[in-house]
């Protein structure tokens, strides 16, 4: 094999393990002390990796730890574009943050979302010096490879090569990925899926979506489009359209726009319920609302979120049959209501079997899911995409050659 090849493999080790010895690695990769000694000292003189300290003597002459060399990357410029709030993100590979900032886009039409972006990025740029790279993480169909937004429908994007336009525009590297998928990236680096090797991520807002982590790495599928649990059609009797034009889809039964639609509908008709008065004054429903009616055990808040997380139960279901994953997260608002946790939990059991053992819990990081996704997608493209990583480490005069 290739001595460039053996490095990228070597570099992809220790970035994962973050600290390791010259012995462990030959271990791992089958080679001669010799031949691992002759690899590191041609990456410790292009200052990619770093002899940090030395370890533990087992009997001979302690081993010295070598890691990676954070140095010669620049720092991470993140934008994570949800639905209504866009995520902003400085921080670093070893995973410091040392800005957030959250802007609600409520009074942002969708035809400036661009050049709203464009703006925090030279905002950002103006005044961040060390910025490296910039990470873009958004809604609908991404195709990562290619950094093109195929649909977005929140901000009405269509085969968006955001990436190349960003990229011309400020003359430093981008990266682009799915927002679930850059979830489950984030819970694999730092939340409750590390170490853990087949894991779901399912999330709700006003979509649904899902990413599938499978024997360590995301599952992107054959178009890019994996992870459209949202589009399965989980009730074949429904007239609710989903945004995807087909009926009775498991976001246009669940998702915060399903609940919040059919309870404010209701209550036009004259159903009643506790959250009329809420819609009065405010003149819409949030679900935060939502979650208040059943906290307050309000009957309608309660009959149609209940629905909402039999369906749910009905798609994880699916999930754990399929894929037979180890762990599924959930991500949302309604998973915080223990009454609706609860319930989840009561309808899984008639669909589970016995001998199916996986765990599903709701996520522990909060909006940290947001604020360090962008960074969990540079870190995951570090020596495994060659192209950028050559990139990234030249924006700040560094170099590297993979050839």
């Amino acid at each position: 094999m290739k001595q460039s090849i053996r490095e990228e493999k070597i570099l992809k080790v220790i970035k994962e393990r973050k600290t390791i010895s010259r012995l462990e690695l030959a271990e791992i990769f089958d080679l001669t002390p010799a031949r691992i000694s002759k690899i590191i000292k041609s990456l410790l003189d292009k200052e990619i990796i770093l002899e940090k300290d030395v370890g533990v003597s087992t009997g001979g002459r302690p081993p010295v730890i070598l890691t990676i060399n954070e140095k010669i990357f620049g720092d991470v410029l993140g934008l994570n574009l949800a639905p209504k709030n866009i995520f902003l993100t400085v921080g670093q590979i070893n995973g410091e943050i040392r800005k957030r900032k959250k802007y609600s886009l409520d009074k942002i039409q969708d035809e400036d979302i661009l050049n709203f972006i464009e703006k925090l990025i030279s905002n950002s740029l103006a005044s961040e010096k060390k910025i490296g790279v910039i990470t873009i993480i958004i809604t609908g169909f991404v195709n990562h490879e290619k950094g093109i937004s195929i649909m977005s429908p929140h901000y009405k994007w269509r085969n968006l090569n955001i990436v190349k336009h960003l990229e011309d525009k400020f003359h430093i590297p981008v990266l682009l990925e799915h927002d679930v998928r850059a979830m489950a990236l984030t819970e694999q680096q730092i939340g409750a899926c590390k170490g853990i090797n087949n894991f779901v991520i399912f999330n709700i807002c006003e979509g649904i979506g899902t990413s599938t982590c499978i024997d360590g790495n995301v599952y992107r599928g054959f178009n890019s489009m994996a992870g459209e649990m949202g589009h399965i059609v989980i009730n074949t009797s429904s007239i609710r359209k989903c945004s995807c034009g087909k009926r009775g889809c498991l976001e246009a039964e669940s998702s915060n726009t399903a609940i919040i639609n059919r309870i404010t509908s209701d209550i036009k008709i004259g159903k009643y319920s506790m959250l009329k008065d809420i819609l009065s004054k405010k003149g819409y429903l949030d679900i935060n609302d939502i979650l208040l009616g059943v906290k307050k055990r309000d009957f309608l808040a309660i009959q149609v979120t209940s629905e909402a997380v039999e369906y749910i139960a009905q798609g994880l279901n699916i999930l754990v049959s399929i894929i037979d994953p180890e762990k599924i997260i959930l991500v949302g608002d309604i998973f915080t209501s223990k009454f609706l946790m609860d319930t989840l939990k009561f309808e899984l059991n008639k669909f589970s079997l016995e001998f199916q053992k996986c765990i599903i819990e709701p996520t522990k990081l909060g909006d940290e899911l947001f604020y360090y996704a962008p960074i969990a997608v540079v870190i995951k493209s570090i020596f495994e995409n060659k192209k950028f990583t050559k990139k990234y480490i030249t924006k700040l005069g560094g170099s590297y050659d993979f050839n």
